[in-house]
């Protein structure tokens, strides 16, 4: 994103406070990054590449596998059960308050065939700046929906929607964070995010966004990961994760290359490579990540900070052969989900079957395999 990271967050739970209902500690929220920053790395063997947000690369040693044909991926979705257009409309404004600052508010109609219509209407406060009209494709899961700048009529802003899954003071606010590769979106104002609904029953089911680009190039919009939490009933403040998801940029033509992998009905993740460097991202934020061999492998470490968070992962790409992962501890085990080849490369995500890795894992695939010492700092 173009904040920092504490800024990006507090401004996306500053958000949430306007929701009806919905109460939290913000602190809560904010200890799973910082803890995941502080208390967790990957302790790895060889080469040694960068790593950011307390992320990093395992290092490559020969292996002796041969490539072989990857499984299929699986056909779960991340939390939204339809692939049919739905009729929905959202803004960034926050409902029955006089209107304050740049925002959108964008309504979708099905048109039949696939298509929909989408009426954009971009405002400063009061002030109806443009409206743009434009007939699509109905936006699929895994998809999100932009208007670009060259549409909007606004250098540096982009605007877009997408499918989270049910949202509200009972099923979780969803909190969307704009992905850009190779680079971060750097030097821009901030952003903004909404409730997308169903206006018949105002049952919601996803986020409109609006985020300012700096000077990013617009064409590194790659899509959207967000996270989906509620408040806990405990007396203490704290906060459910529910869910971790991502959508790629519908219509994205050239740049990196890109996917998103369907781990479970609660967890998918954006991926990117672009040759040597390669990143994936979820409430910690795109990743950038050094290797230039036929298995890219980074992990994210599971977060005590908050019920709910997903288990170790480890994701990459790989070029031919399915993954593999064996660790020191026998009680380590992994299920692994793939996505569709891109440029050559097939995304992975594994997951571990329990919470947090005890063991050194080995991942072998394309050919090569890496060792992961540690998802975990040593105690202090």
């Amino acid at each position: 994103m173009n904040a920092a990271p504490d800024t990006d967050v507090r401004a996306a739970l500053a958000d949430a406070a306007h929701v009806t209902g919905l109460a939290f500690d913000p602190e809560t929220v904010l200890t799973r990054g910082r803890r995941v920053v502080r208390r967790r790395r990957v302790a790895t063997t060889g080469l040694v590449a960068a790593a950011v947000a307390g992320i990093a690369v395992v290092a490559v040693e020969l292996g002796t596998g041969q490539p072989r044909a990857l499984p299929a991926g699986p056909t779960t979705t991340n939390g939204v059960v339809t692939d049919a257009p739905l009729v929905l409309d959202g803004t960034t404004f926050d409902a029955g308050l006089p209107r304050v600052g740049a925002g959108v508010t964008v309504d979708v109609s099905p048109t039949g065939a696939g298509q929909v219509v989408e009426r954009w209407e971009l405002s400063d406060g009061a002030e109806v700046l443009r409206t743009v009209v434009r007939t699509v494709p109905a936006t699929p899961l895994g998809r999100a929906s932009f208007l670009m700048p060259s549409e909007s009529g606004q250098p540096g802003v982009v605007y877009g929607y997408a499918l989270t899954g049910a949202e509200g003071p009972e099923t979780g606010y969803a909190m969307a964070q704009l992905v850009t590769a190779p680079a971060l979106a750097t030097g821009g104002a901030g952003s903004s995010r909404g409730t997308l609904s169903d206006p018949t029953s105002r049952k919601a089911v996803g986020s409109v966004f609006r985020s300012d680009l700096g000077s990013t190039d617009p064409e590194q919009v790659i899509g959207i990961i967000w996270s989906r939490t509620r408040p806990t009933t405990t007396a203490t403040p704290a906060v459910d994760w529910l869910a971790d998801g991502a959508a790629l940029r519908r219509g994205r033509a050239g740049g990196v290359d890109a996917a998103v992998v369907t781990v479970s009905a609660r967890t998918s993740v954006l991926l990117w490579r672009d040759g040597e460097r390669f990143g994936f991202g979820r409430r910690s934020g795109p990743l950038a990540l050094k290797d230039a061999g036929s298995l890219q492998v980074g992990v994210e470490p599971h977060s005590v900070a908050a019920p709910g968070t997903e288990h170790d992962l480890a994701v990459g790409w790989v070029t031919a052969g399915p993954i593999a992962l064996t660790s020191t501890d026998p009680a380590d085990a992994f299920t692994v989900s793939y996505g569709q080849p891109v440029g050559g490369r097939t995304p992975f995500v594994a997951r571990s079957t329990q919470s947090e890795v005890k063991g050194t894992v080995t991942v072998t695939g394309g050919g090569e395999t890496q060792k992961v010492a540690s998802w975990e700092f040593p105690s202090s």
